[in-house]
This record gives structure tokens, C-alpha cells and sequence, in this order.
């Protein structure tokens, strides 16, 4: 009784009938997608892939041309960079790929009255095999992988206008059309291209991100911090975007392409202390030959031959690092003039040992033919002068003394009346300057 006679005198009353049609109104309107301002995620996903096909390509960017193709912009972070290999012509580095595209079939702006009541963006990596992402391929890549420990490292953002920021982490062993002339003071530019593989100019235009003029770092490829400095031999001048002509033309369309160019430039340090230095020792002690005494045959046969053999092993260990082009390379220059001299060394003193020979075998026979003439005459005067006797004369014994150092020294500086030492004499000079 108590209760019923409540509710009529509460239901008479004008507030509580309001409140009470208020209730399921303001229910059903957090319900209502459309106009809703309070639409969680899940719903926009569904409202939003509830008419999407994946399999085609979004509208044109440009809405002025119905026609025309999606623009994908493109930037680039290199995490690292190693395993510059100049045998095989490939280096590896691993980076953050990313990709801007927009697709007003994602648009969720459409949804709300309110713009303050819609999330700016939508982190969303599980749907990227419910959208349509751009069909990417790097043309330089020999093997690739992506990274997935702990998860895939990927994510895909939806923004409310419709665009799209897919980022991917990426690790690839790429190729470089290595140019070896100048090695090893050479400046290697390696090309890395990114082309659509299916979608042609009409479909897909691929540009690099605008710079932020505020951001110095924030351009089109960024370097993490530390990268290109360092690798063992080569430094990183820079990574610039390169905006001249690469589109790939084939007999099924003409593709659009975006080129990076790595600039590395070889540290000439290391080759300083491990090819220069060696090899110019190595020829100076070759020239040692030209200062020990022609007849000292054992050694000066012994250094030349230990000198060649040394040059010859070096020069193989050098060009096993090298990969076996048919052009001349700066290095084949250097370690060719080195060999020649050492080379040269060797075969001088085979013809001032040749030019001995010959000279001491002429000076045996006329000492033979002076003997046997002396022979006579001195025959012919013991028999006219029989009853004299002369001793032979001893003035000169008492007036011999060892030279001193300076006689020594300058000995060496003596230009030699003999013919094979004075080639001797020249080489020392000559093979230096020549050097």
C-alpha cells in the first residue's frame, strides 16, 4: 500500500518523468556509432573494415585526379651499419623502414561531431594483414630477415584524415658496385634503391619525407648516433637522398623508384701500417746489397732472393683480400714498382758479378803473358849484371798505418776506378732517388 501510493504521487511528479525517459536515451546514445562521442577503438576497427578490401589499392592521394596514383612517403633510420666486404662487393646494415601513405577508406573523422572526442591515432600492427600496404622491394638486396624477438618489431598507425604510418625493423646483407681503381684511396658509393614490384607509375609514386626545417636530424634518413664510425676500415661521409632518375623501366611498366647513397670513404691508416711501411722496408733492405763487397757472393745472393721471395708473399696476401678484377688498381702499381725494385737489386748484382768475372779472368791471362815476359827479361839481366847484387828495396814497409774512420766512411763515397764497383757506387744512389 505503502509503496503503491509512492509511486503514484512520484509519477505525478514532471522532474521524475523526465529523468526517467532520460535514462535509456543516454543508453542508447553510447551505443549509437555514428554520431557517438564516445566510440572506443574496437568500434571504429569494425566500422571502418566493415566495407574495406584490402585487395584494392586506396584512392588517388590527390583528389583532383580520380585517376591518379597513391603518393608513399618514405623515410629511413640506420640502426647499423657492418661487414663491408670488398671481396664479395655487399655490406650489411639494419634499418627503420617507414612508409606514409593516405587511404580515406580508413578515415575515422567522419564518425565524430567532435574532434576532441576521437583518439589522434590508432596503434593497430595485428590488422596490417587486413589492410593494403604498398608492395615494396629493394632491388640490391641479396638476403634480408625481419626481426621478430620479442614480437614482430613492426607497428601500424591509423590517423583520423585517413593516412597511414606503417614501420618495420629490417636487417639486410645488400650489394655495392664497388669501383677498386683508386683502392686503397678510394671513395665507395653504394646505391640503395626501393621500387614498387607490382604497382606501376599509374598506381604507386614513391618521395622522401619532407625535411622538418626545425629538426636538423629529422630529415628523410637518419643516422642513430655512432653509426659509420665504427667500422674497422671505411668511415660514413654521409647517407644523401638522391632525387635524380632511377625508375625501372621493363616490359611490363615503368616502376618508381627512391635511391640512398652511401658514401664511404677507406681509412688510410690501417693500409699506412700494414701494406706501405712493409713493403718500403722490404726495398731498403734490398738496396743493403749495394754496400757489402762484390765477393761477398753468399750474402748478397742470400739478401736478394730472401728480399723477392718476401715482396712475392706479400703481394699475394694482400690481393687475396681484393676480388680478381681486370682493370689496374692503385695497389698493383705500388706493390709492382716495389717488386721491380727489389727485383732490380738482385739482377745488379748479377752483372757486377758477371763484369768481375770478366775482368779478373783478363787481368789472369795478361798477368800470365806479363809473367812469362818478365820471366825473360829477368833472365837477360842476370846473366849482364851477374857480379851485382841489389836487395830490394824496403823503404815503404815502415810507413803503412791502419786507415781511420773518416778514410773508412769516405771510402764508401769514393767514386771506384773499377768498373764493377763503380756500378755498385751509382746503384746506391740512383735506386733511392728512382724510389
Amino acid at each position: 500500500f505503502r509503496f503503491e501510493s509512492f509511486f503514484r504521487c512520484e509519477m505525478s511528479s514532471p522532474l521524475l518523468l523526465s529523468l526517467l525517459f532520460l535514462i535509456p536515451l543516454s543508453t542508447a546514445h553510447s551505443q549509437y556509432i555514428p554520431g557517438g562521442s564516445n566510440l572506443v577503438e574496437k568500434d571504429i576497427l569494425n566500422k571502418i573494415q566493415k566495407h574495406y578490401d584490402q585487395r584494392v589499392r586506396p584512392p588517388a592521394t590527390n583528389a583532383s585526379l580520380p585517376n591518379g596514383p597513391v603518393i608513399v612517403k618514405v623515410n629511413i633510420m640506420i640502426r647499423m651499419l657492418s661487414k663491408i666486404d670488398v671481396v664479395n662487393m655487399e655490406y650489411s646494415m639494419q634499418i627503420t623502414f617507414r612508409e606514409q601513405w593516405i587511404d580515406r577508406r580508413l578515415a575515422y573523422d567522419r564518425f565524430f561531431d567532435n574532434e576532441n572526442d576521437y583518439p589522434k591515432f590508432l596503434t593497430v600492427p595485428h590488422v596490417k594483414k587486413n589492410l593494403w600496404i604498398p608492395d615494396t622491394f629493394f632491388p640490391t638486396e641479396k638476403s634480408a630477415h625481419r626481426h621478430m624477438i620479442d614480437t614482430e618489431n613492426m607497428f601500424l598507425r591509423i590517423y583520423p584524415d585517413g593516412k597511414v604510418l606503417y614501420s618495420v625493423r629490417l636487417s639486410l646483407t645488400n650489394s655495392c658496385s664497388m669501383q677498386l681503381q683508386m683502392y686503397p684511396l678510394d671513395v665507395q658509393v653504394c646505391n640503395f634503391d626501393l621500387i614498387s614490384y607490382a604497382h606501376t607509375t599509374k598506381d604507386i609514386v614513391y618521395e622522401w619525407t619532407e625535411p622538418d626545417l626545425t629538426k636538423p636530424k629529422d630529415g628523410p634518413v637518419q643516422l642513430k648516433d655512432g653509426v659509420g664510425s665504427d667500422l674497422p676500415n671505411f668511415l660514413l661521409d654521409g647517407v644523401p637522398p638522391v632525387n635524380k632518375e632511377c625508375t625501372s623501366h621493363t616490359n611490363t611498366g615503368s616502376y618508381d623508384c627512391l635511391r640512398m647513397q652511401l658514401v664511404l670513404r677507406r681509412q688510410f691508416s690501417y693500409y699506412l701500417v700494414q701494406l706501405y711501411a712493409p713493403t718500403t722496408m722490404i726495398v731498403i733492405v734490398s738496396w743493403v746489397s749495394f754496400w757489402i763487397d762484390m765477393h761477398s757472393t753468399a750474402g748478397r745472393v742470400a739478401l736478394g732472393v730472401t728480399t723477392l721471395l718476401t715482396m712475392t708473399t706479400l703481394q699475394s696476401a694482400i690481393n687475396t683480400k681484393l676480388p680478381p678484377v681486370s682493370y689496374v688498381k692503385i695497389v698493383d702499381v705500388w706493390l709492382g714498382a716495389c717488386q721491380t725494385f727489389v727485383f732490380s737489386a738482385l739482377i745488379e748484382y748479377a752483372f757486377v758479378s758477371y763484369q768481375d768475372s770478366a775482368r779478373q779472368h783478363e787481368k789472369s791471362m795478361n798477368a800470365h803473358t806479363m809473367r812469362k815476359a818478365q820471366k825473360r827479361r829477368n833472365q837477360m839481366e842476370m846473366l849482364e849484371d851477374a857480379d851485382i847484387y841489389q836487395p830490394p828495396c824496403t823503404c815503404h814497409l815502415g810507413e803503412t798505418r791502419p786507415p781511420t774512420w773518416s778514410e773508412k766512411f769516405r771510402k764508401y763515397f769514393t767514386k771506384p776506378d773499377y768498373l764493377p764497383a763503380r756500378i755498385d757506387f751509382y746503384a746506391r744512389f740512383i735506386a733511392p732517388l728512382g724510389f
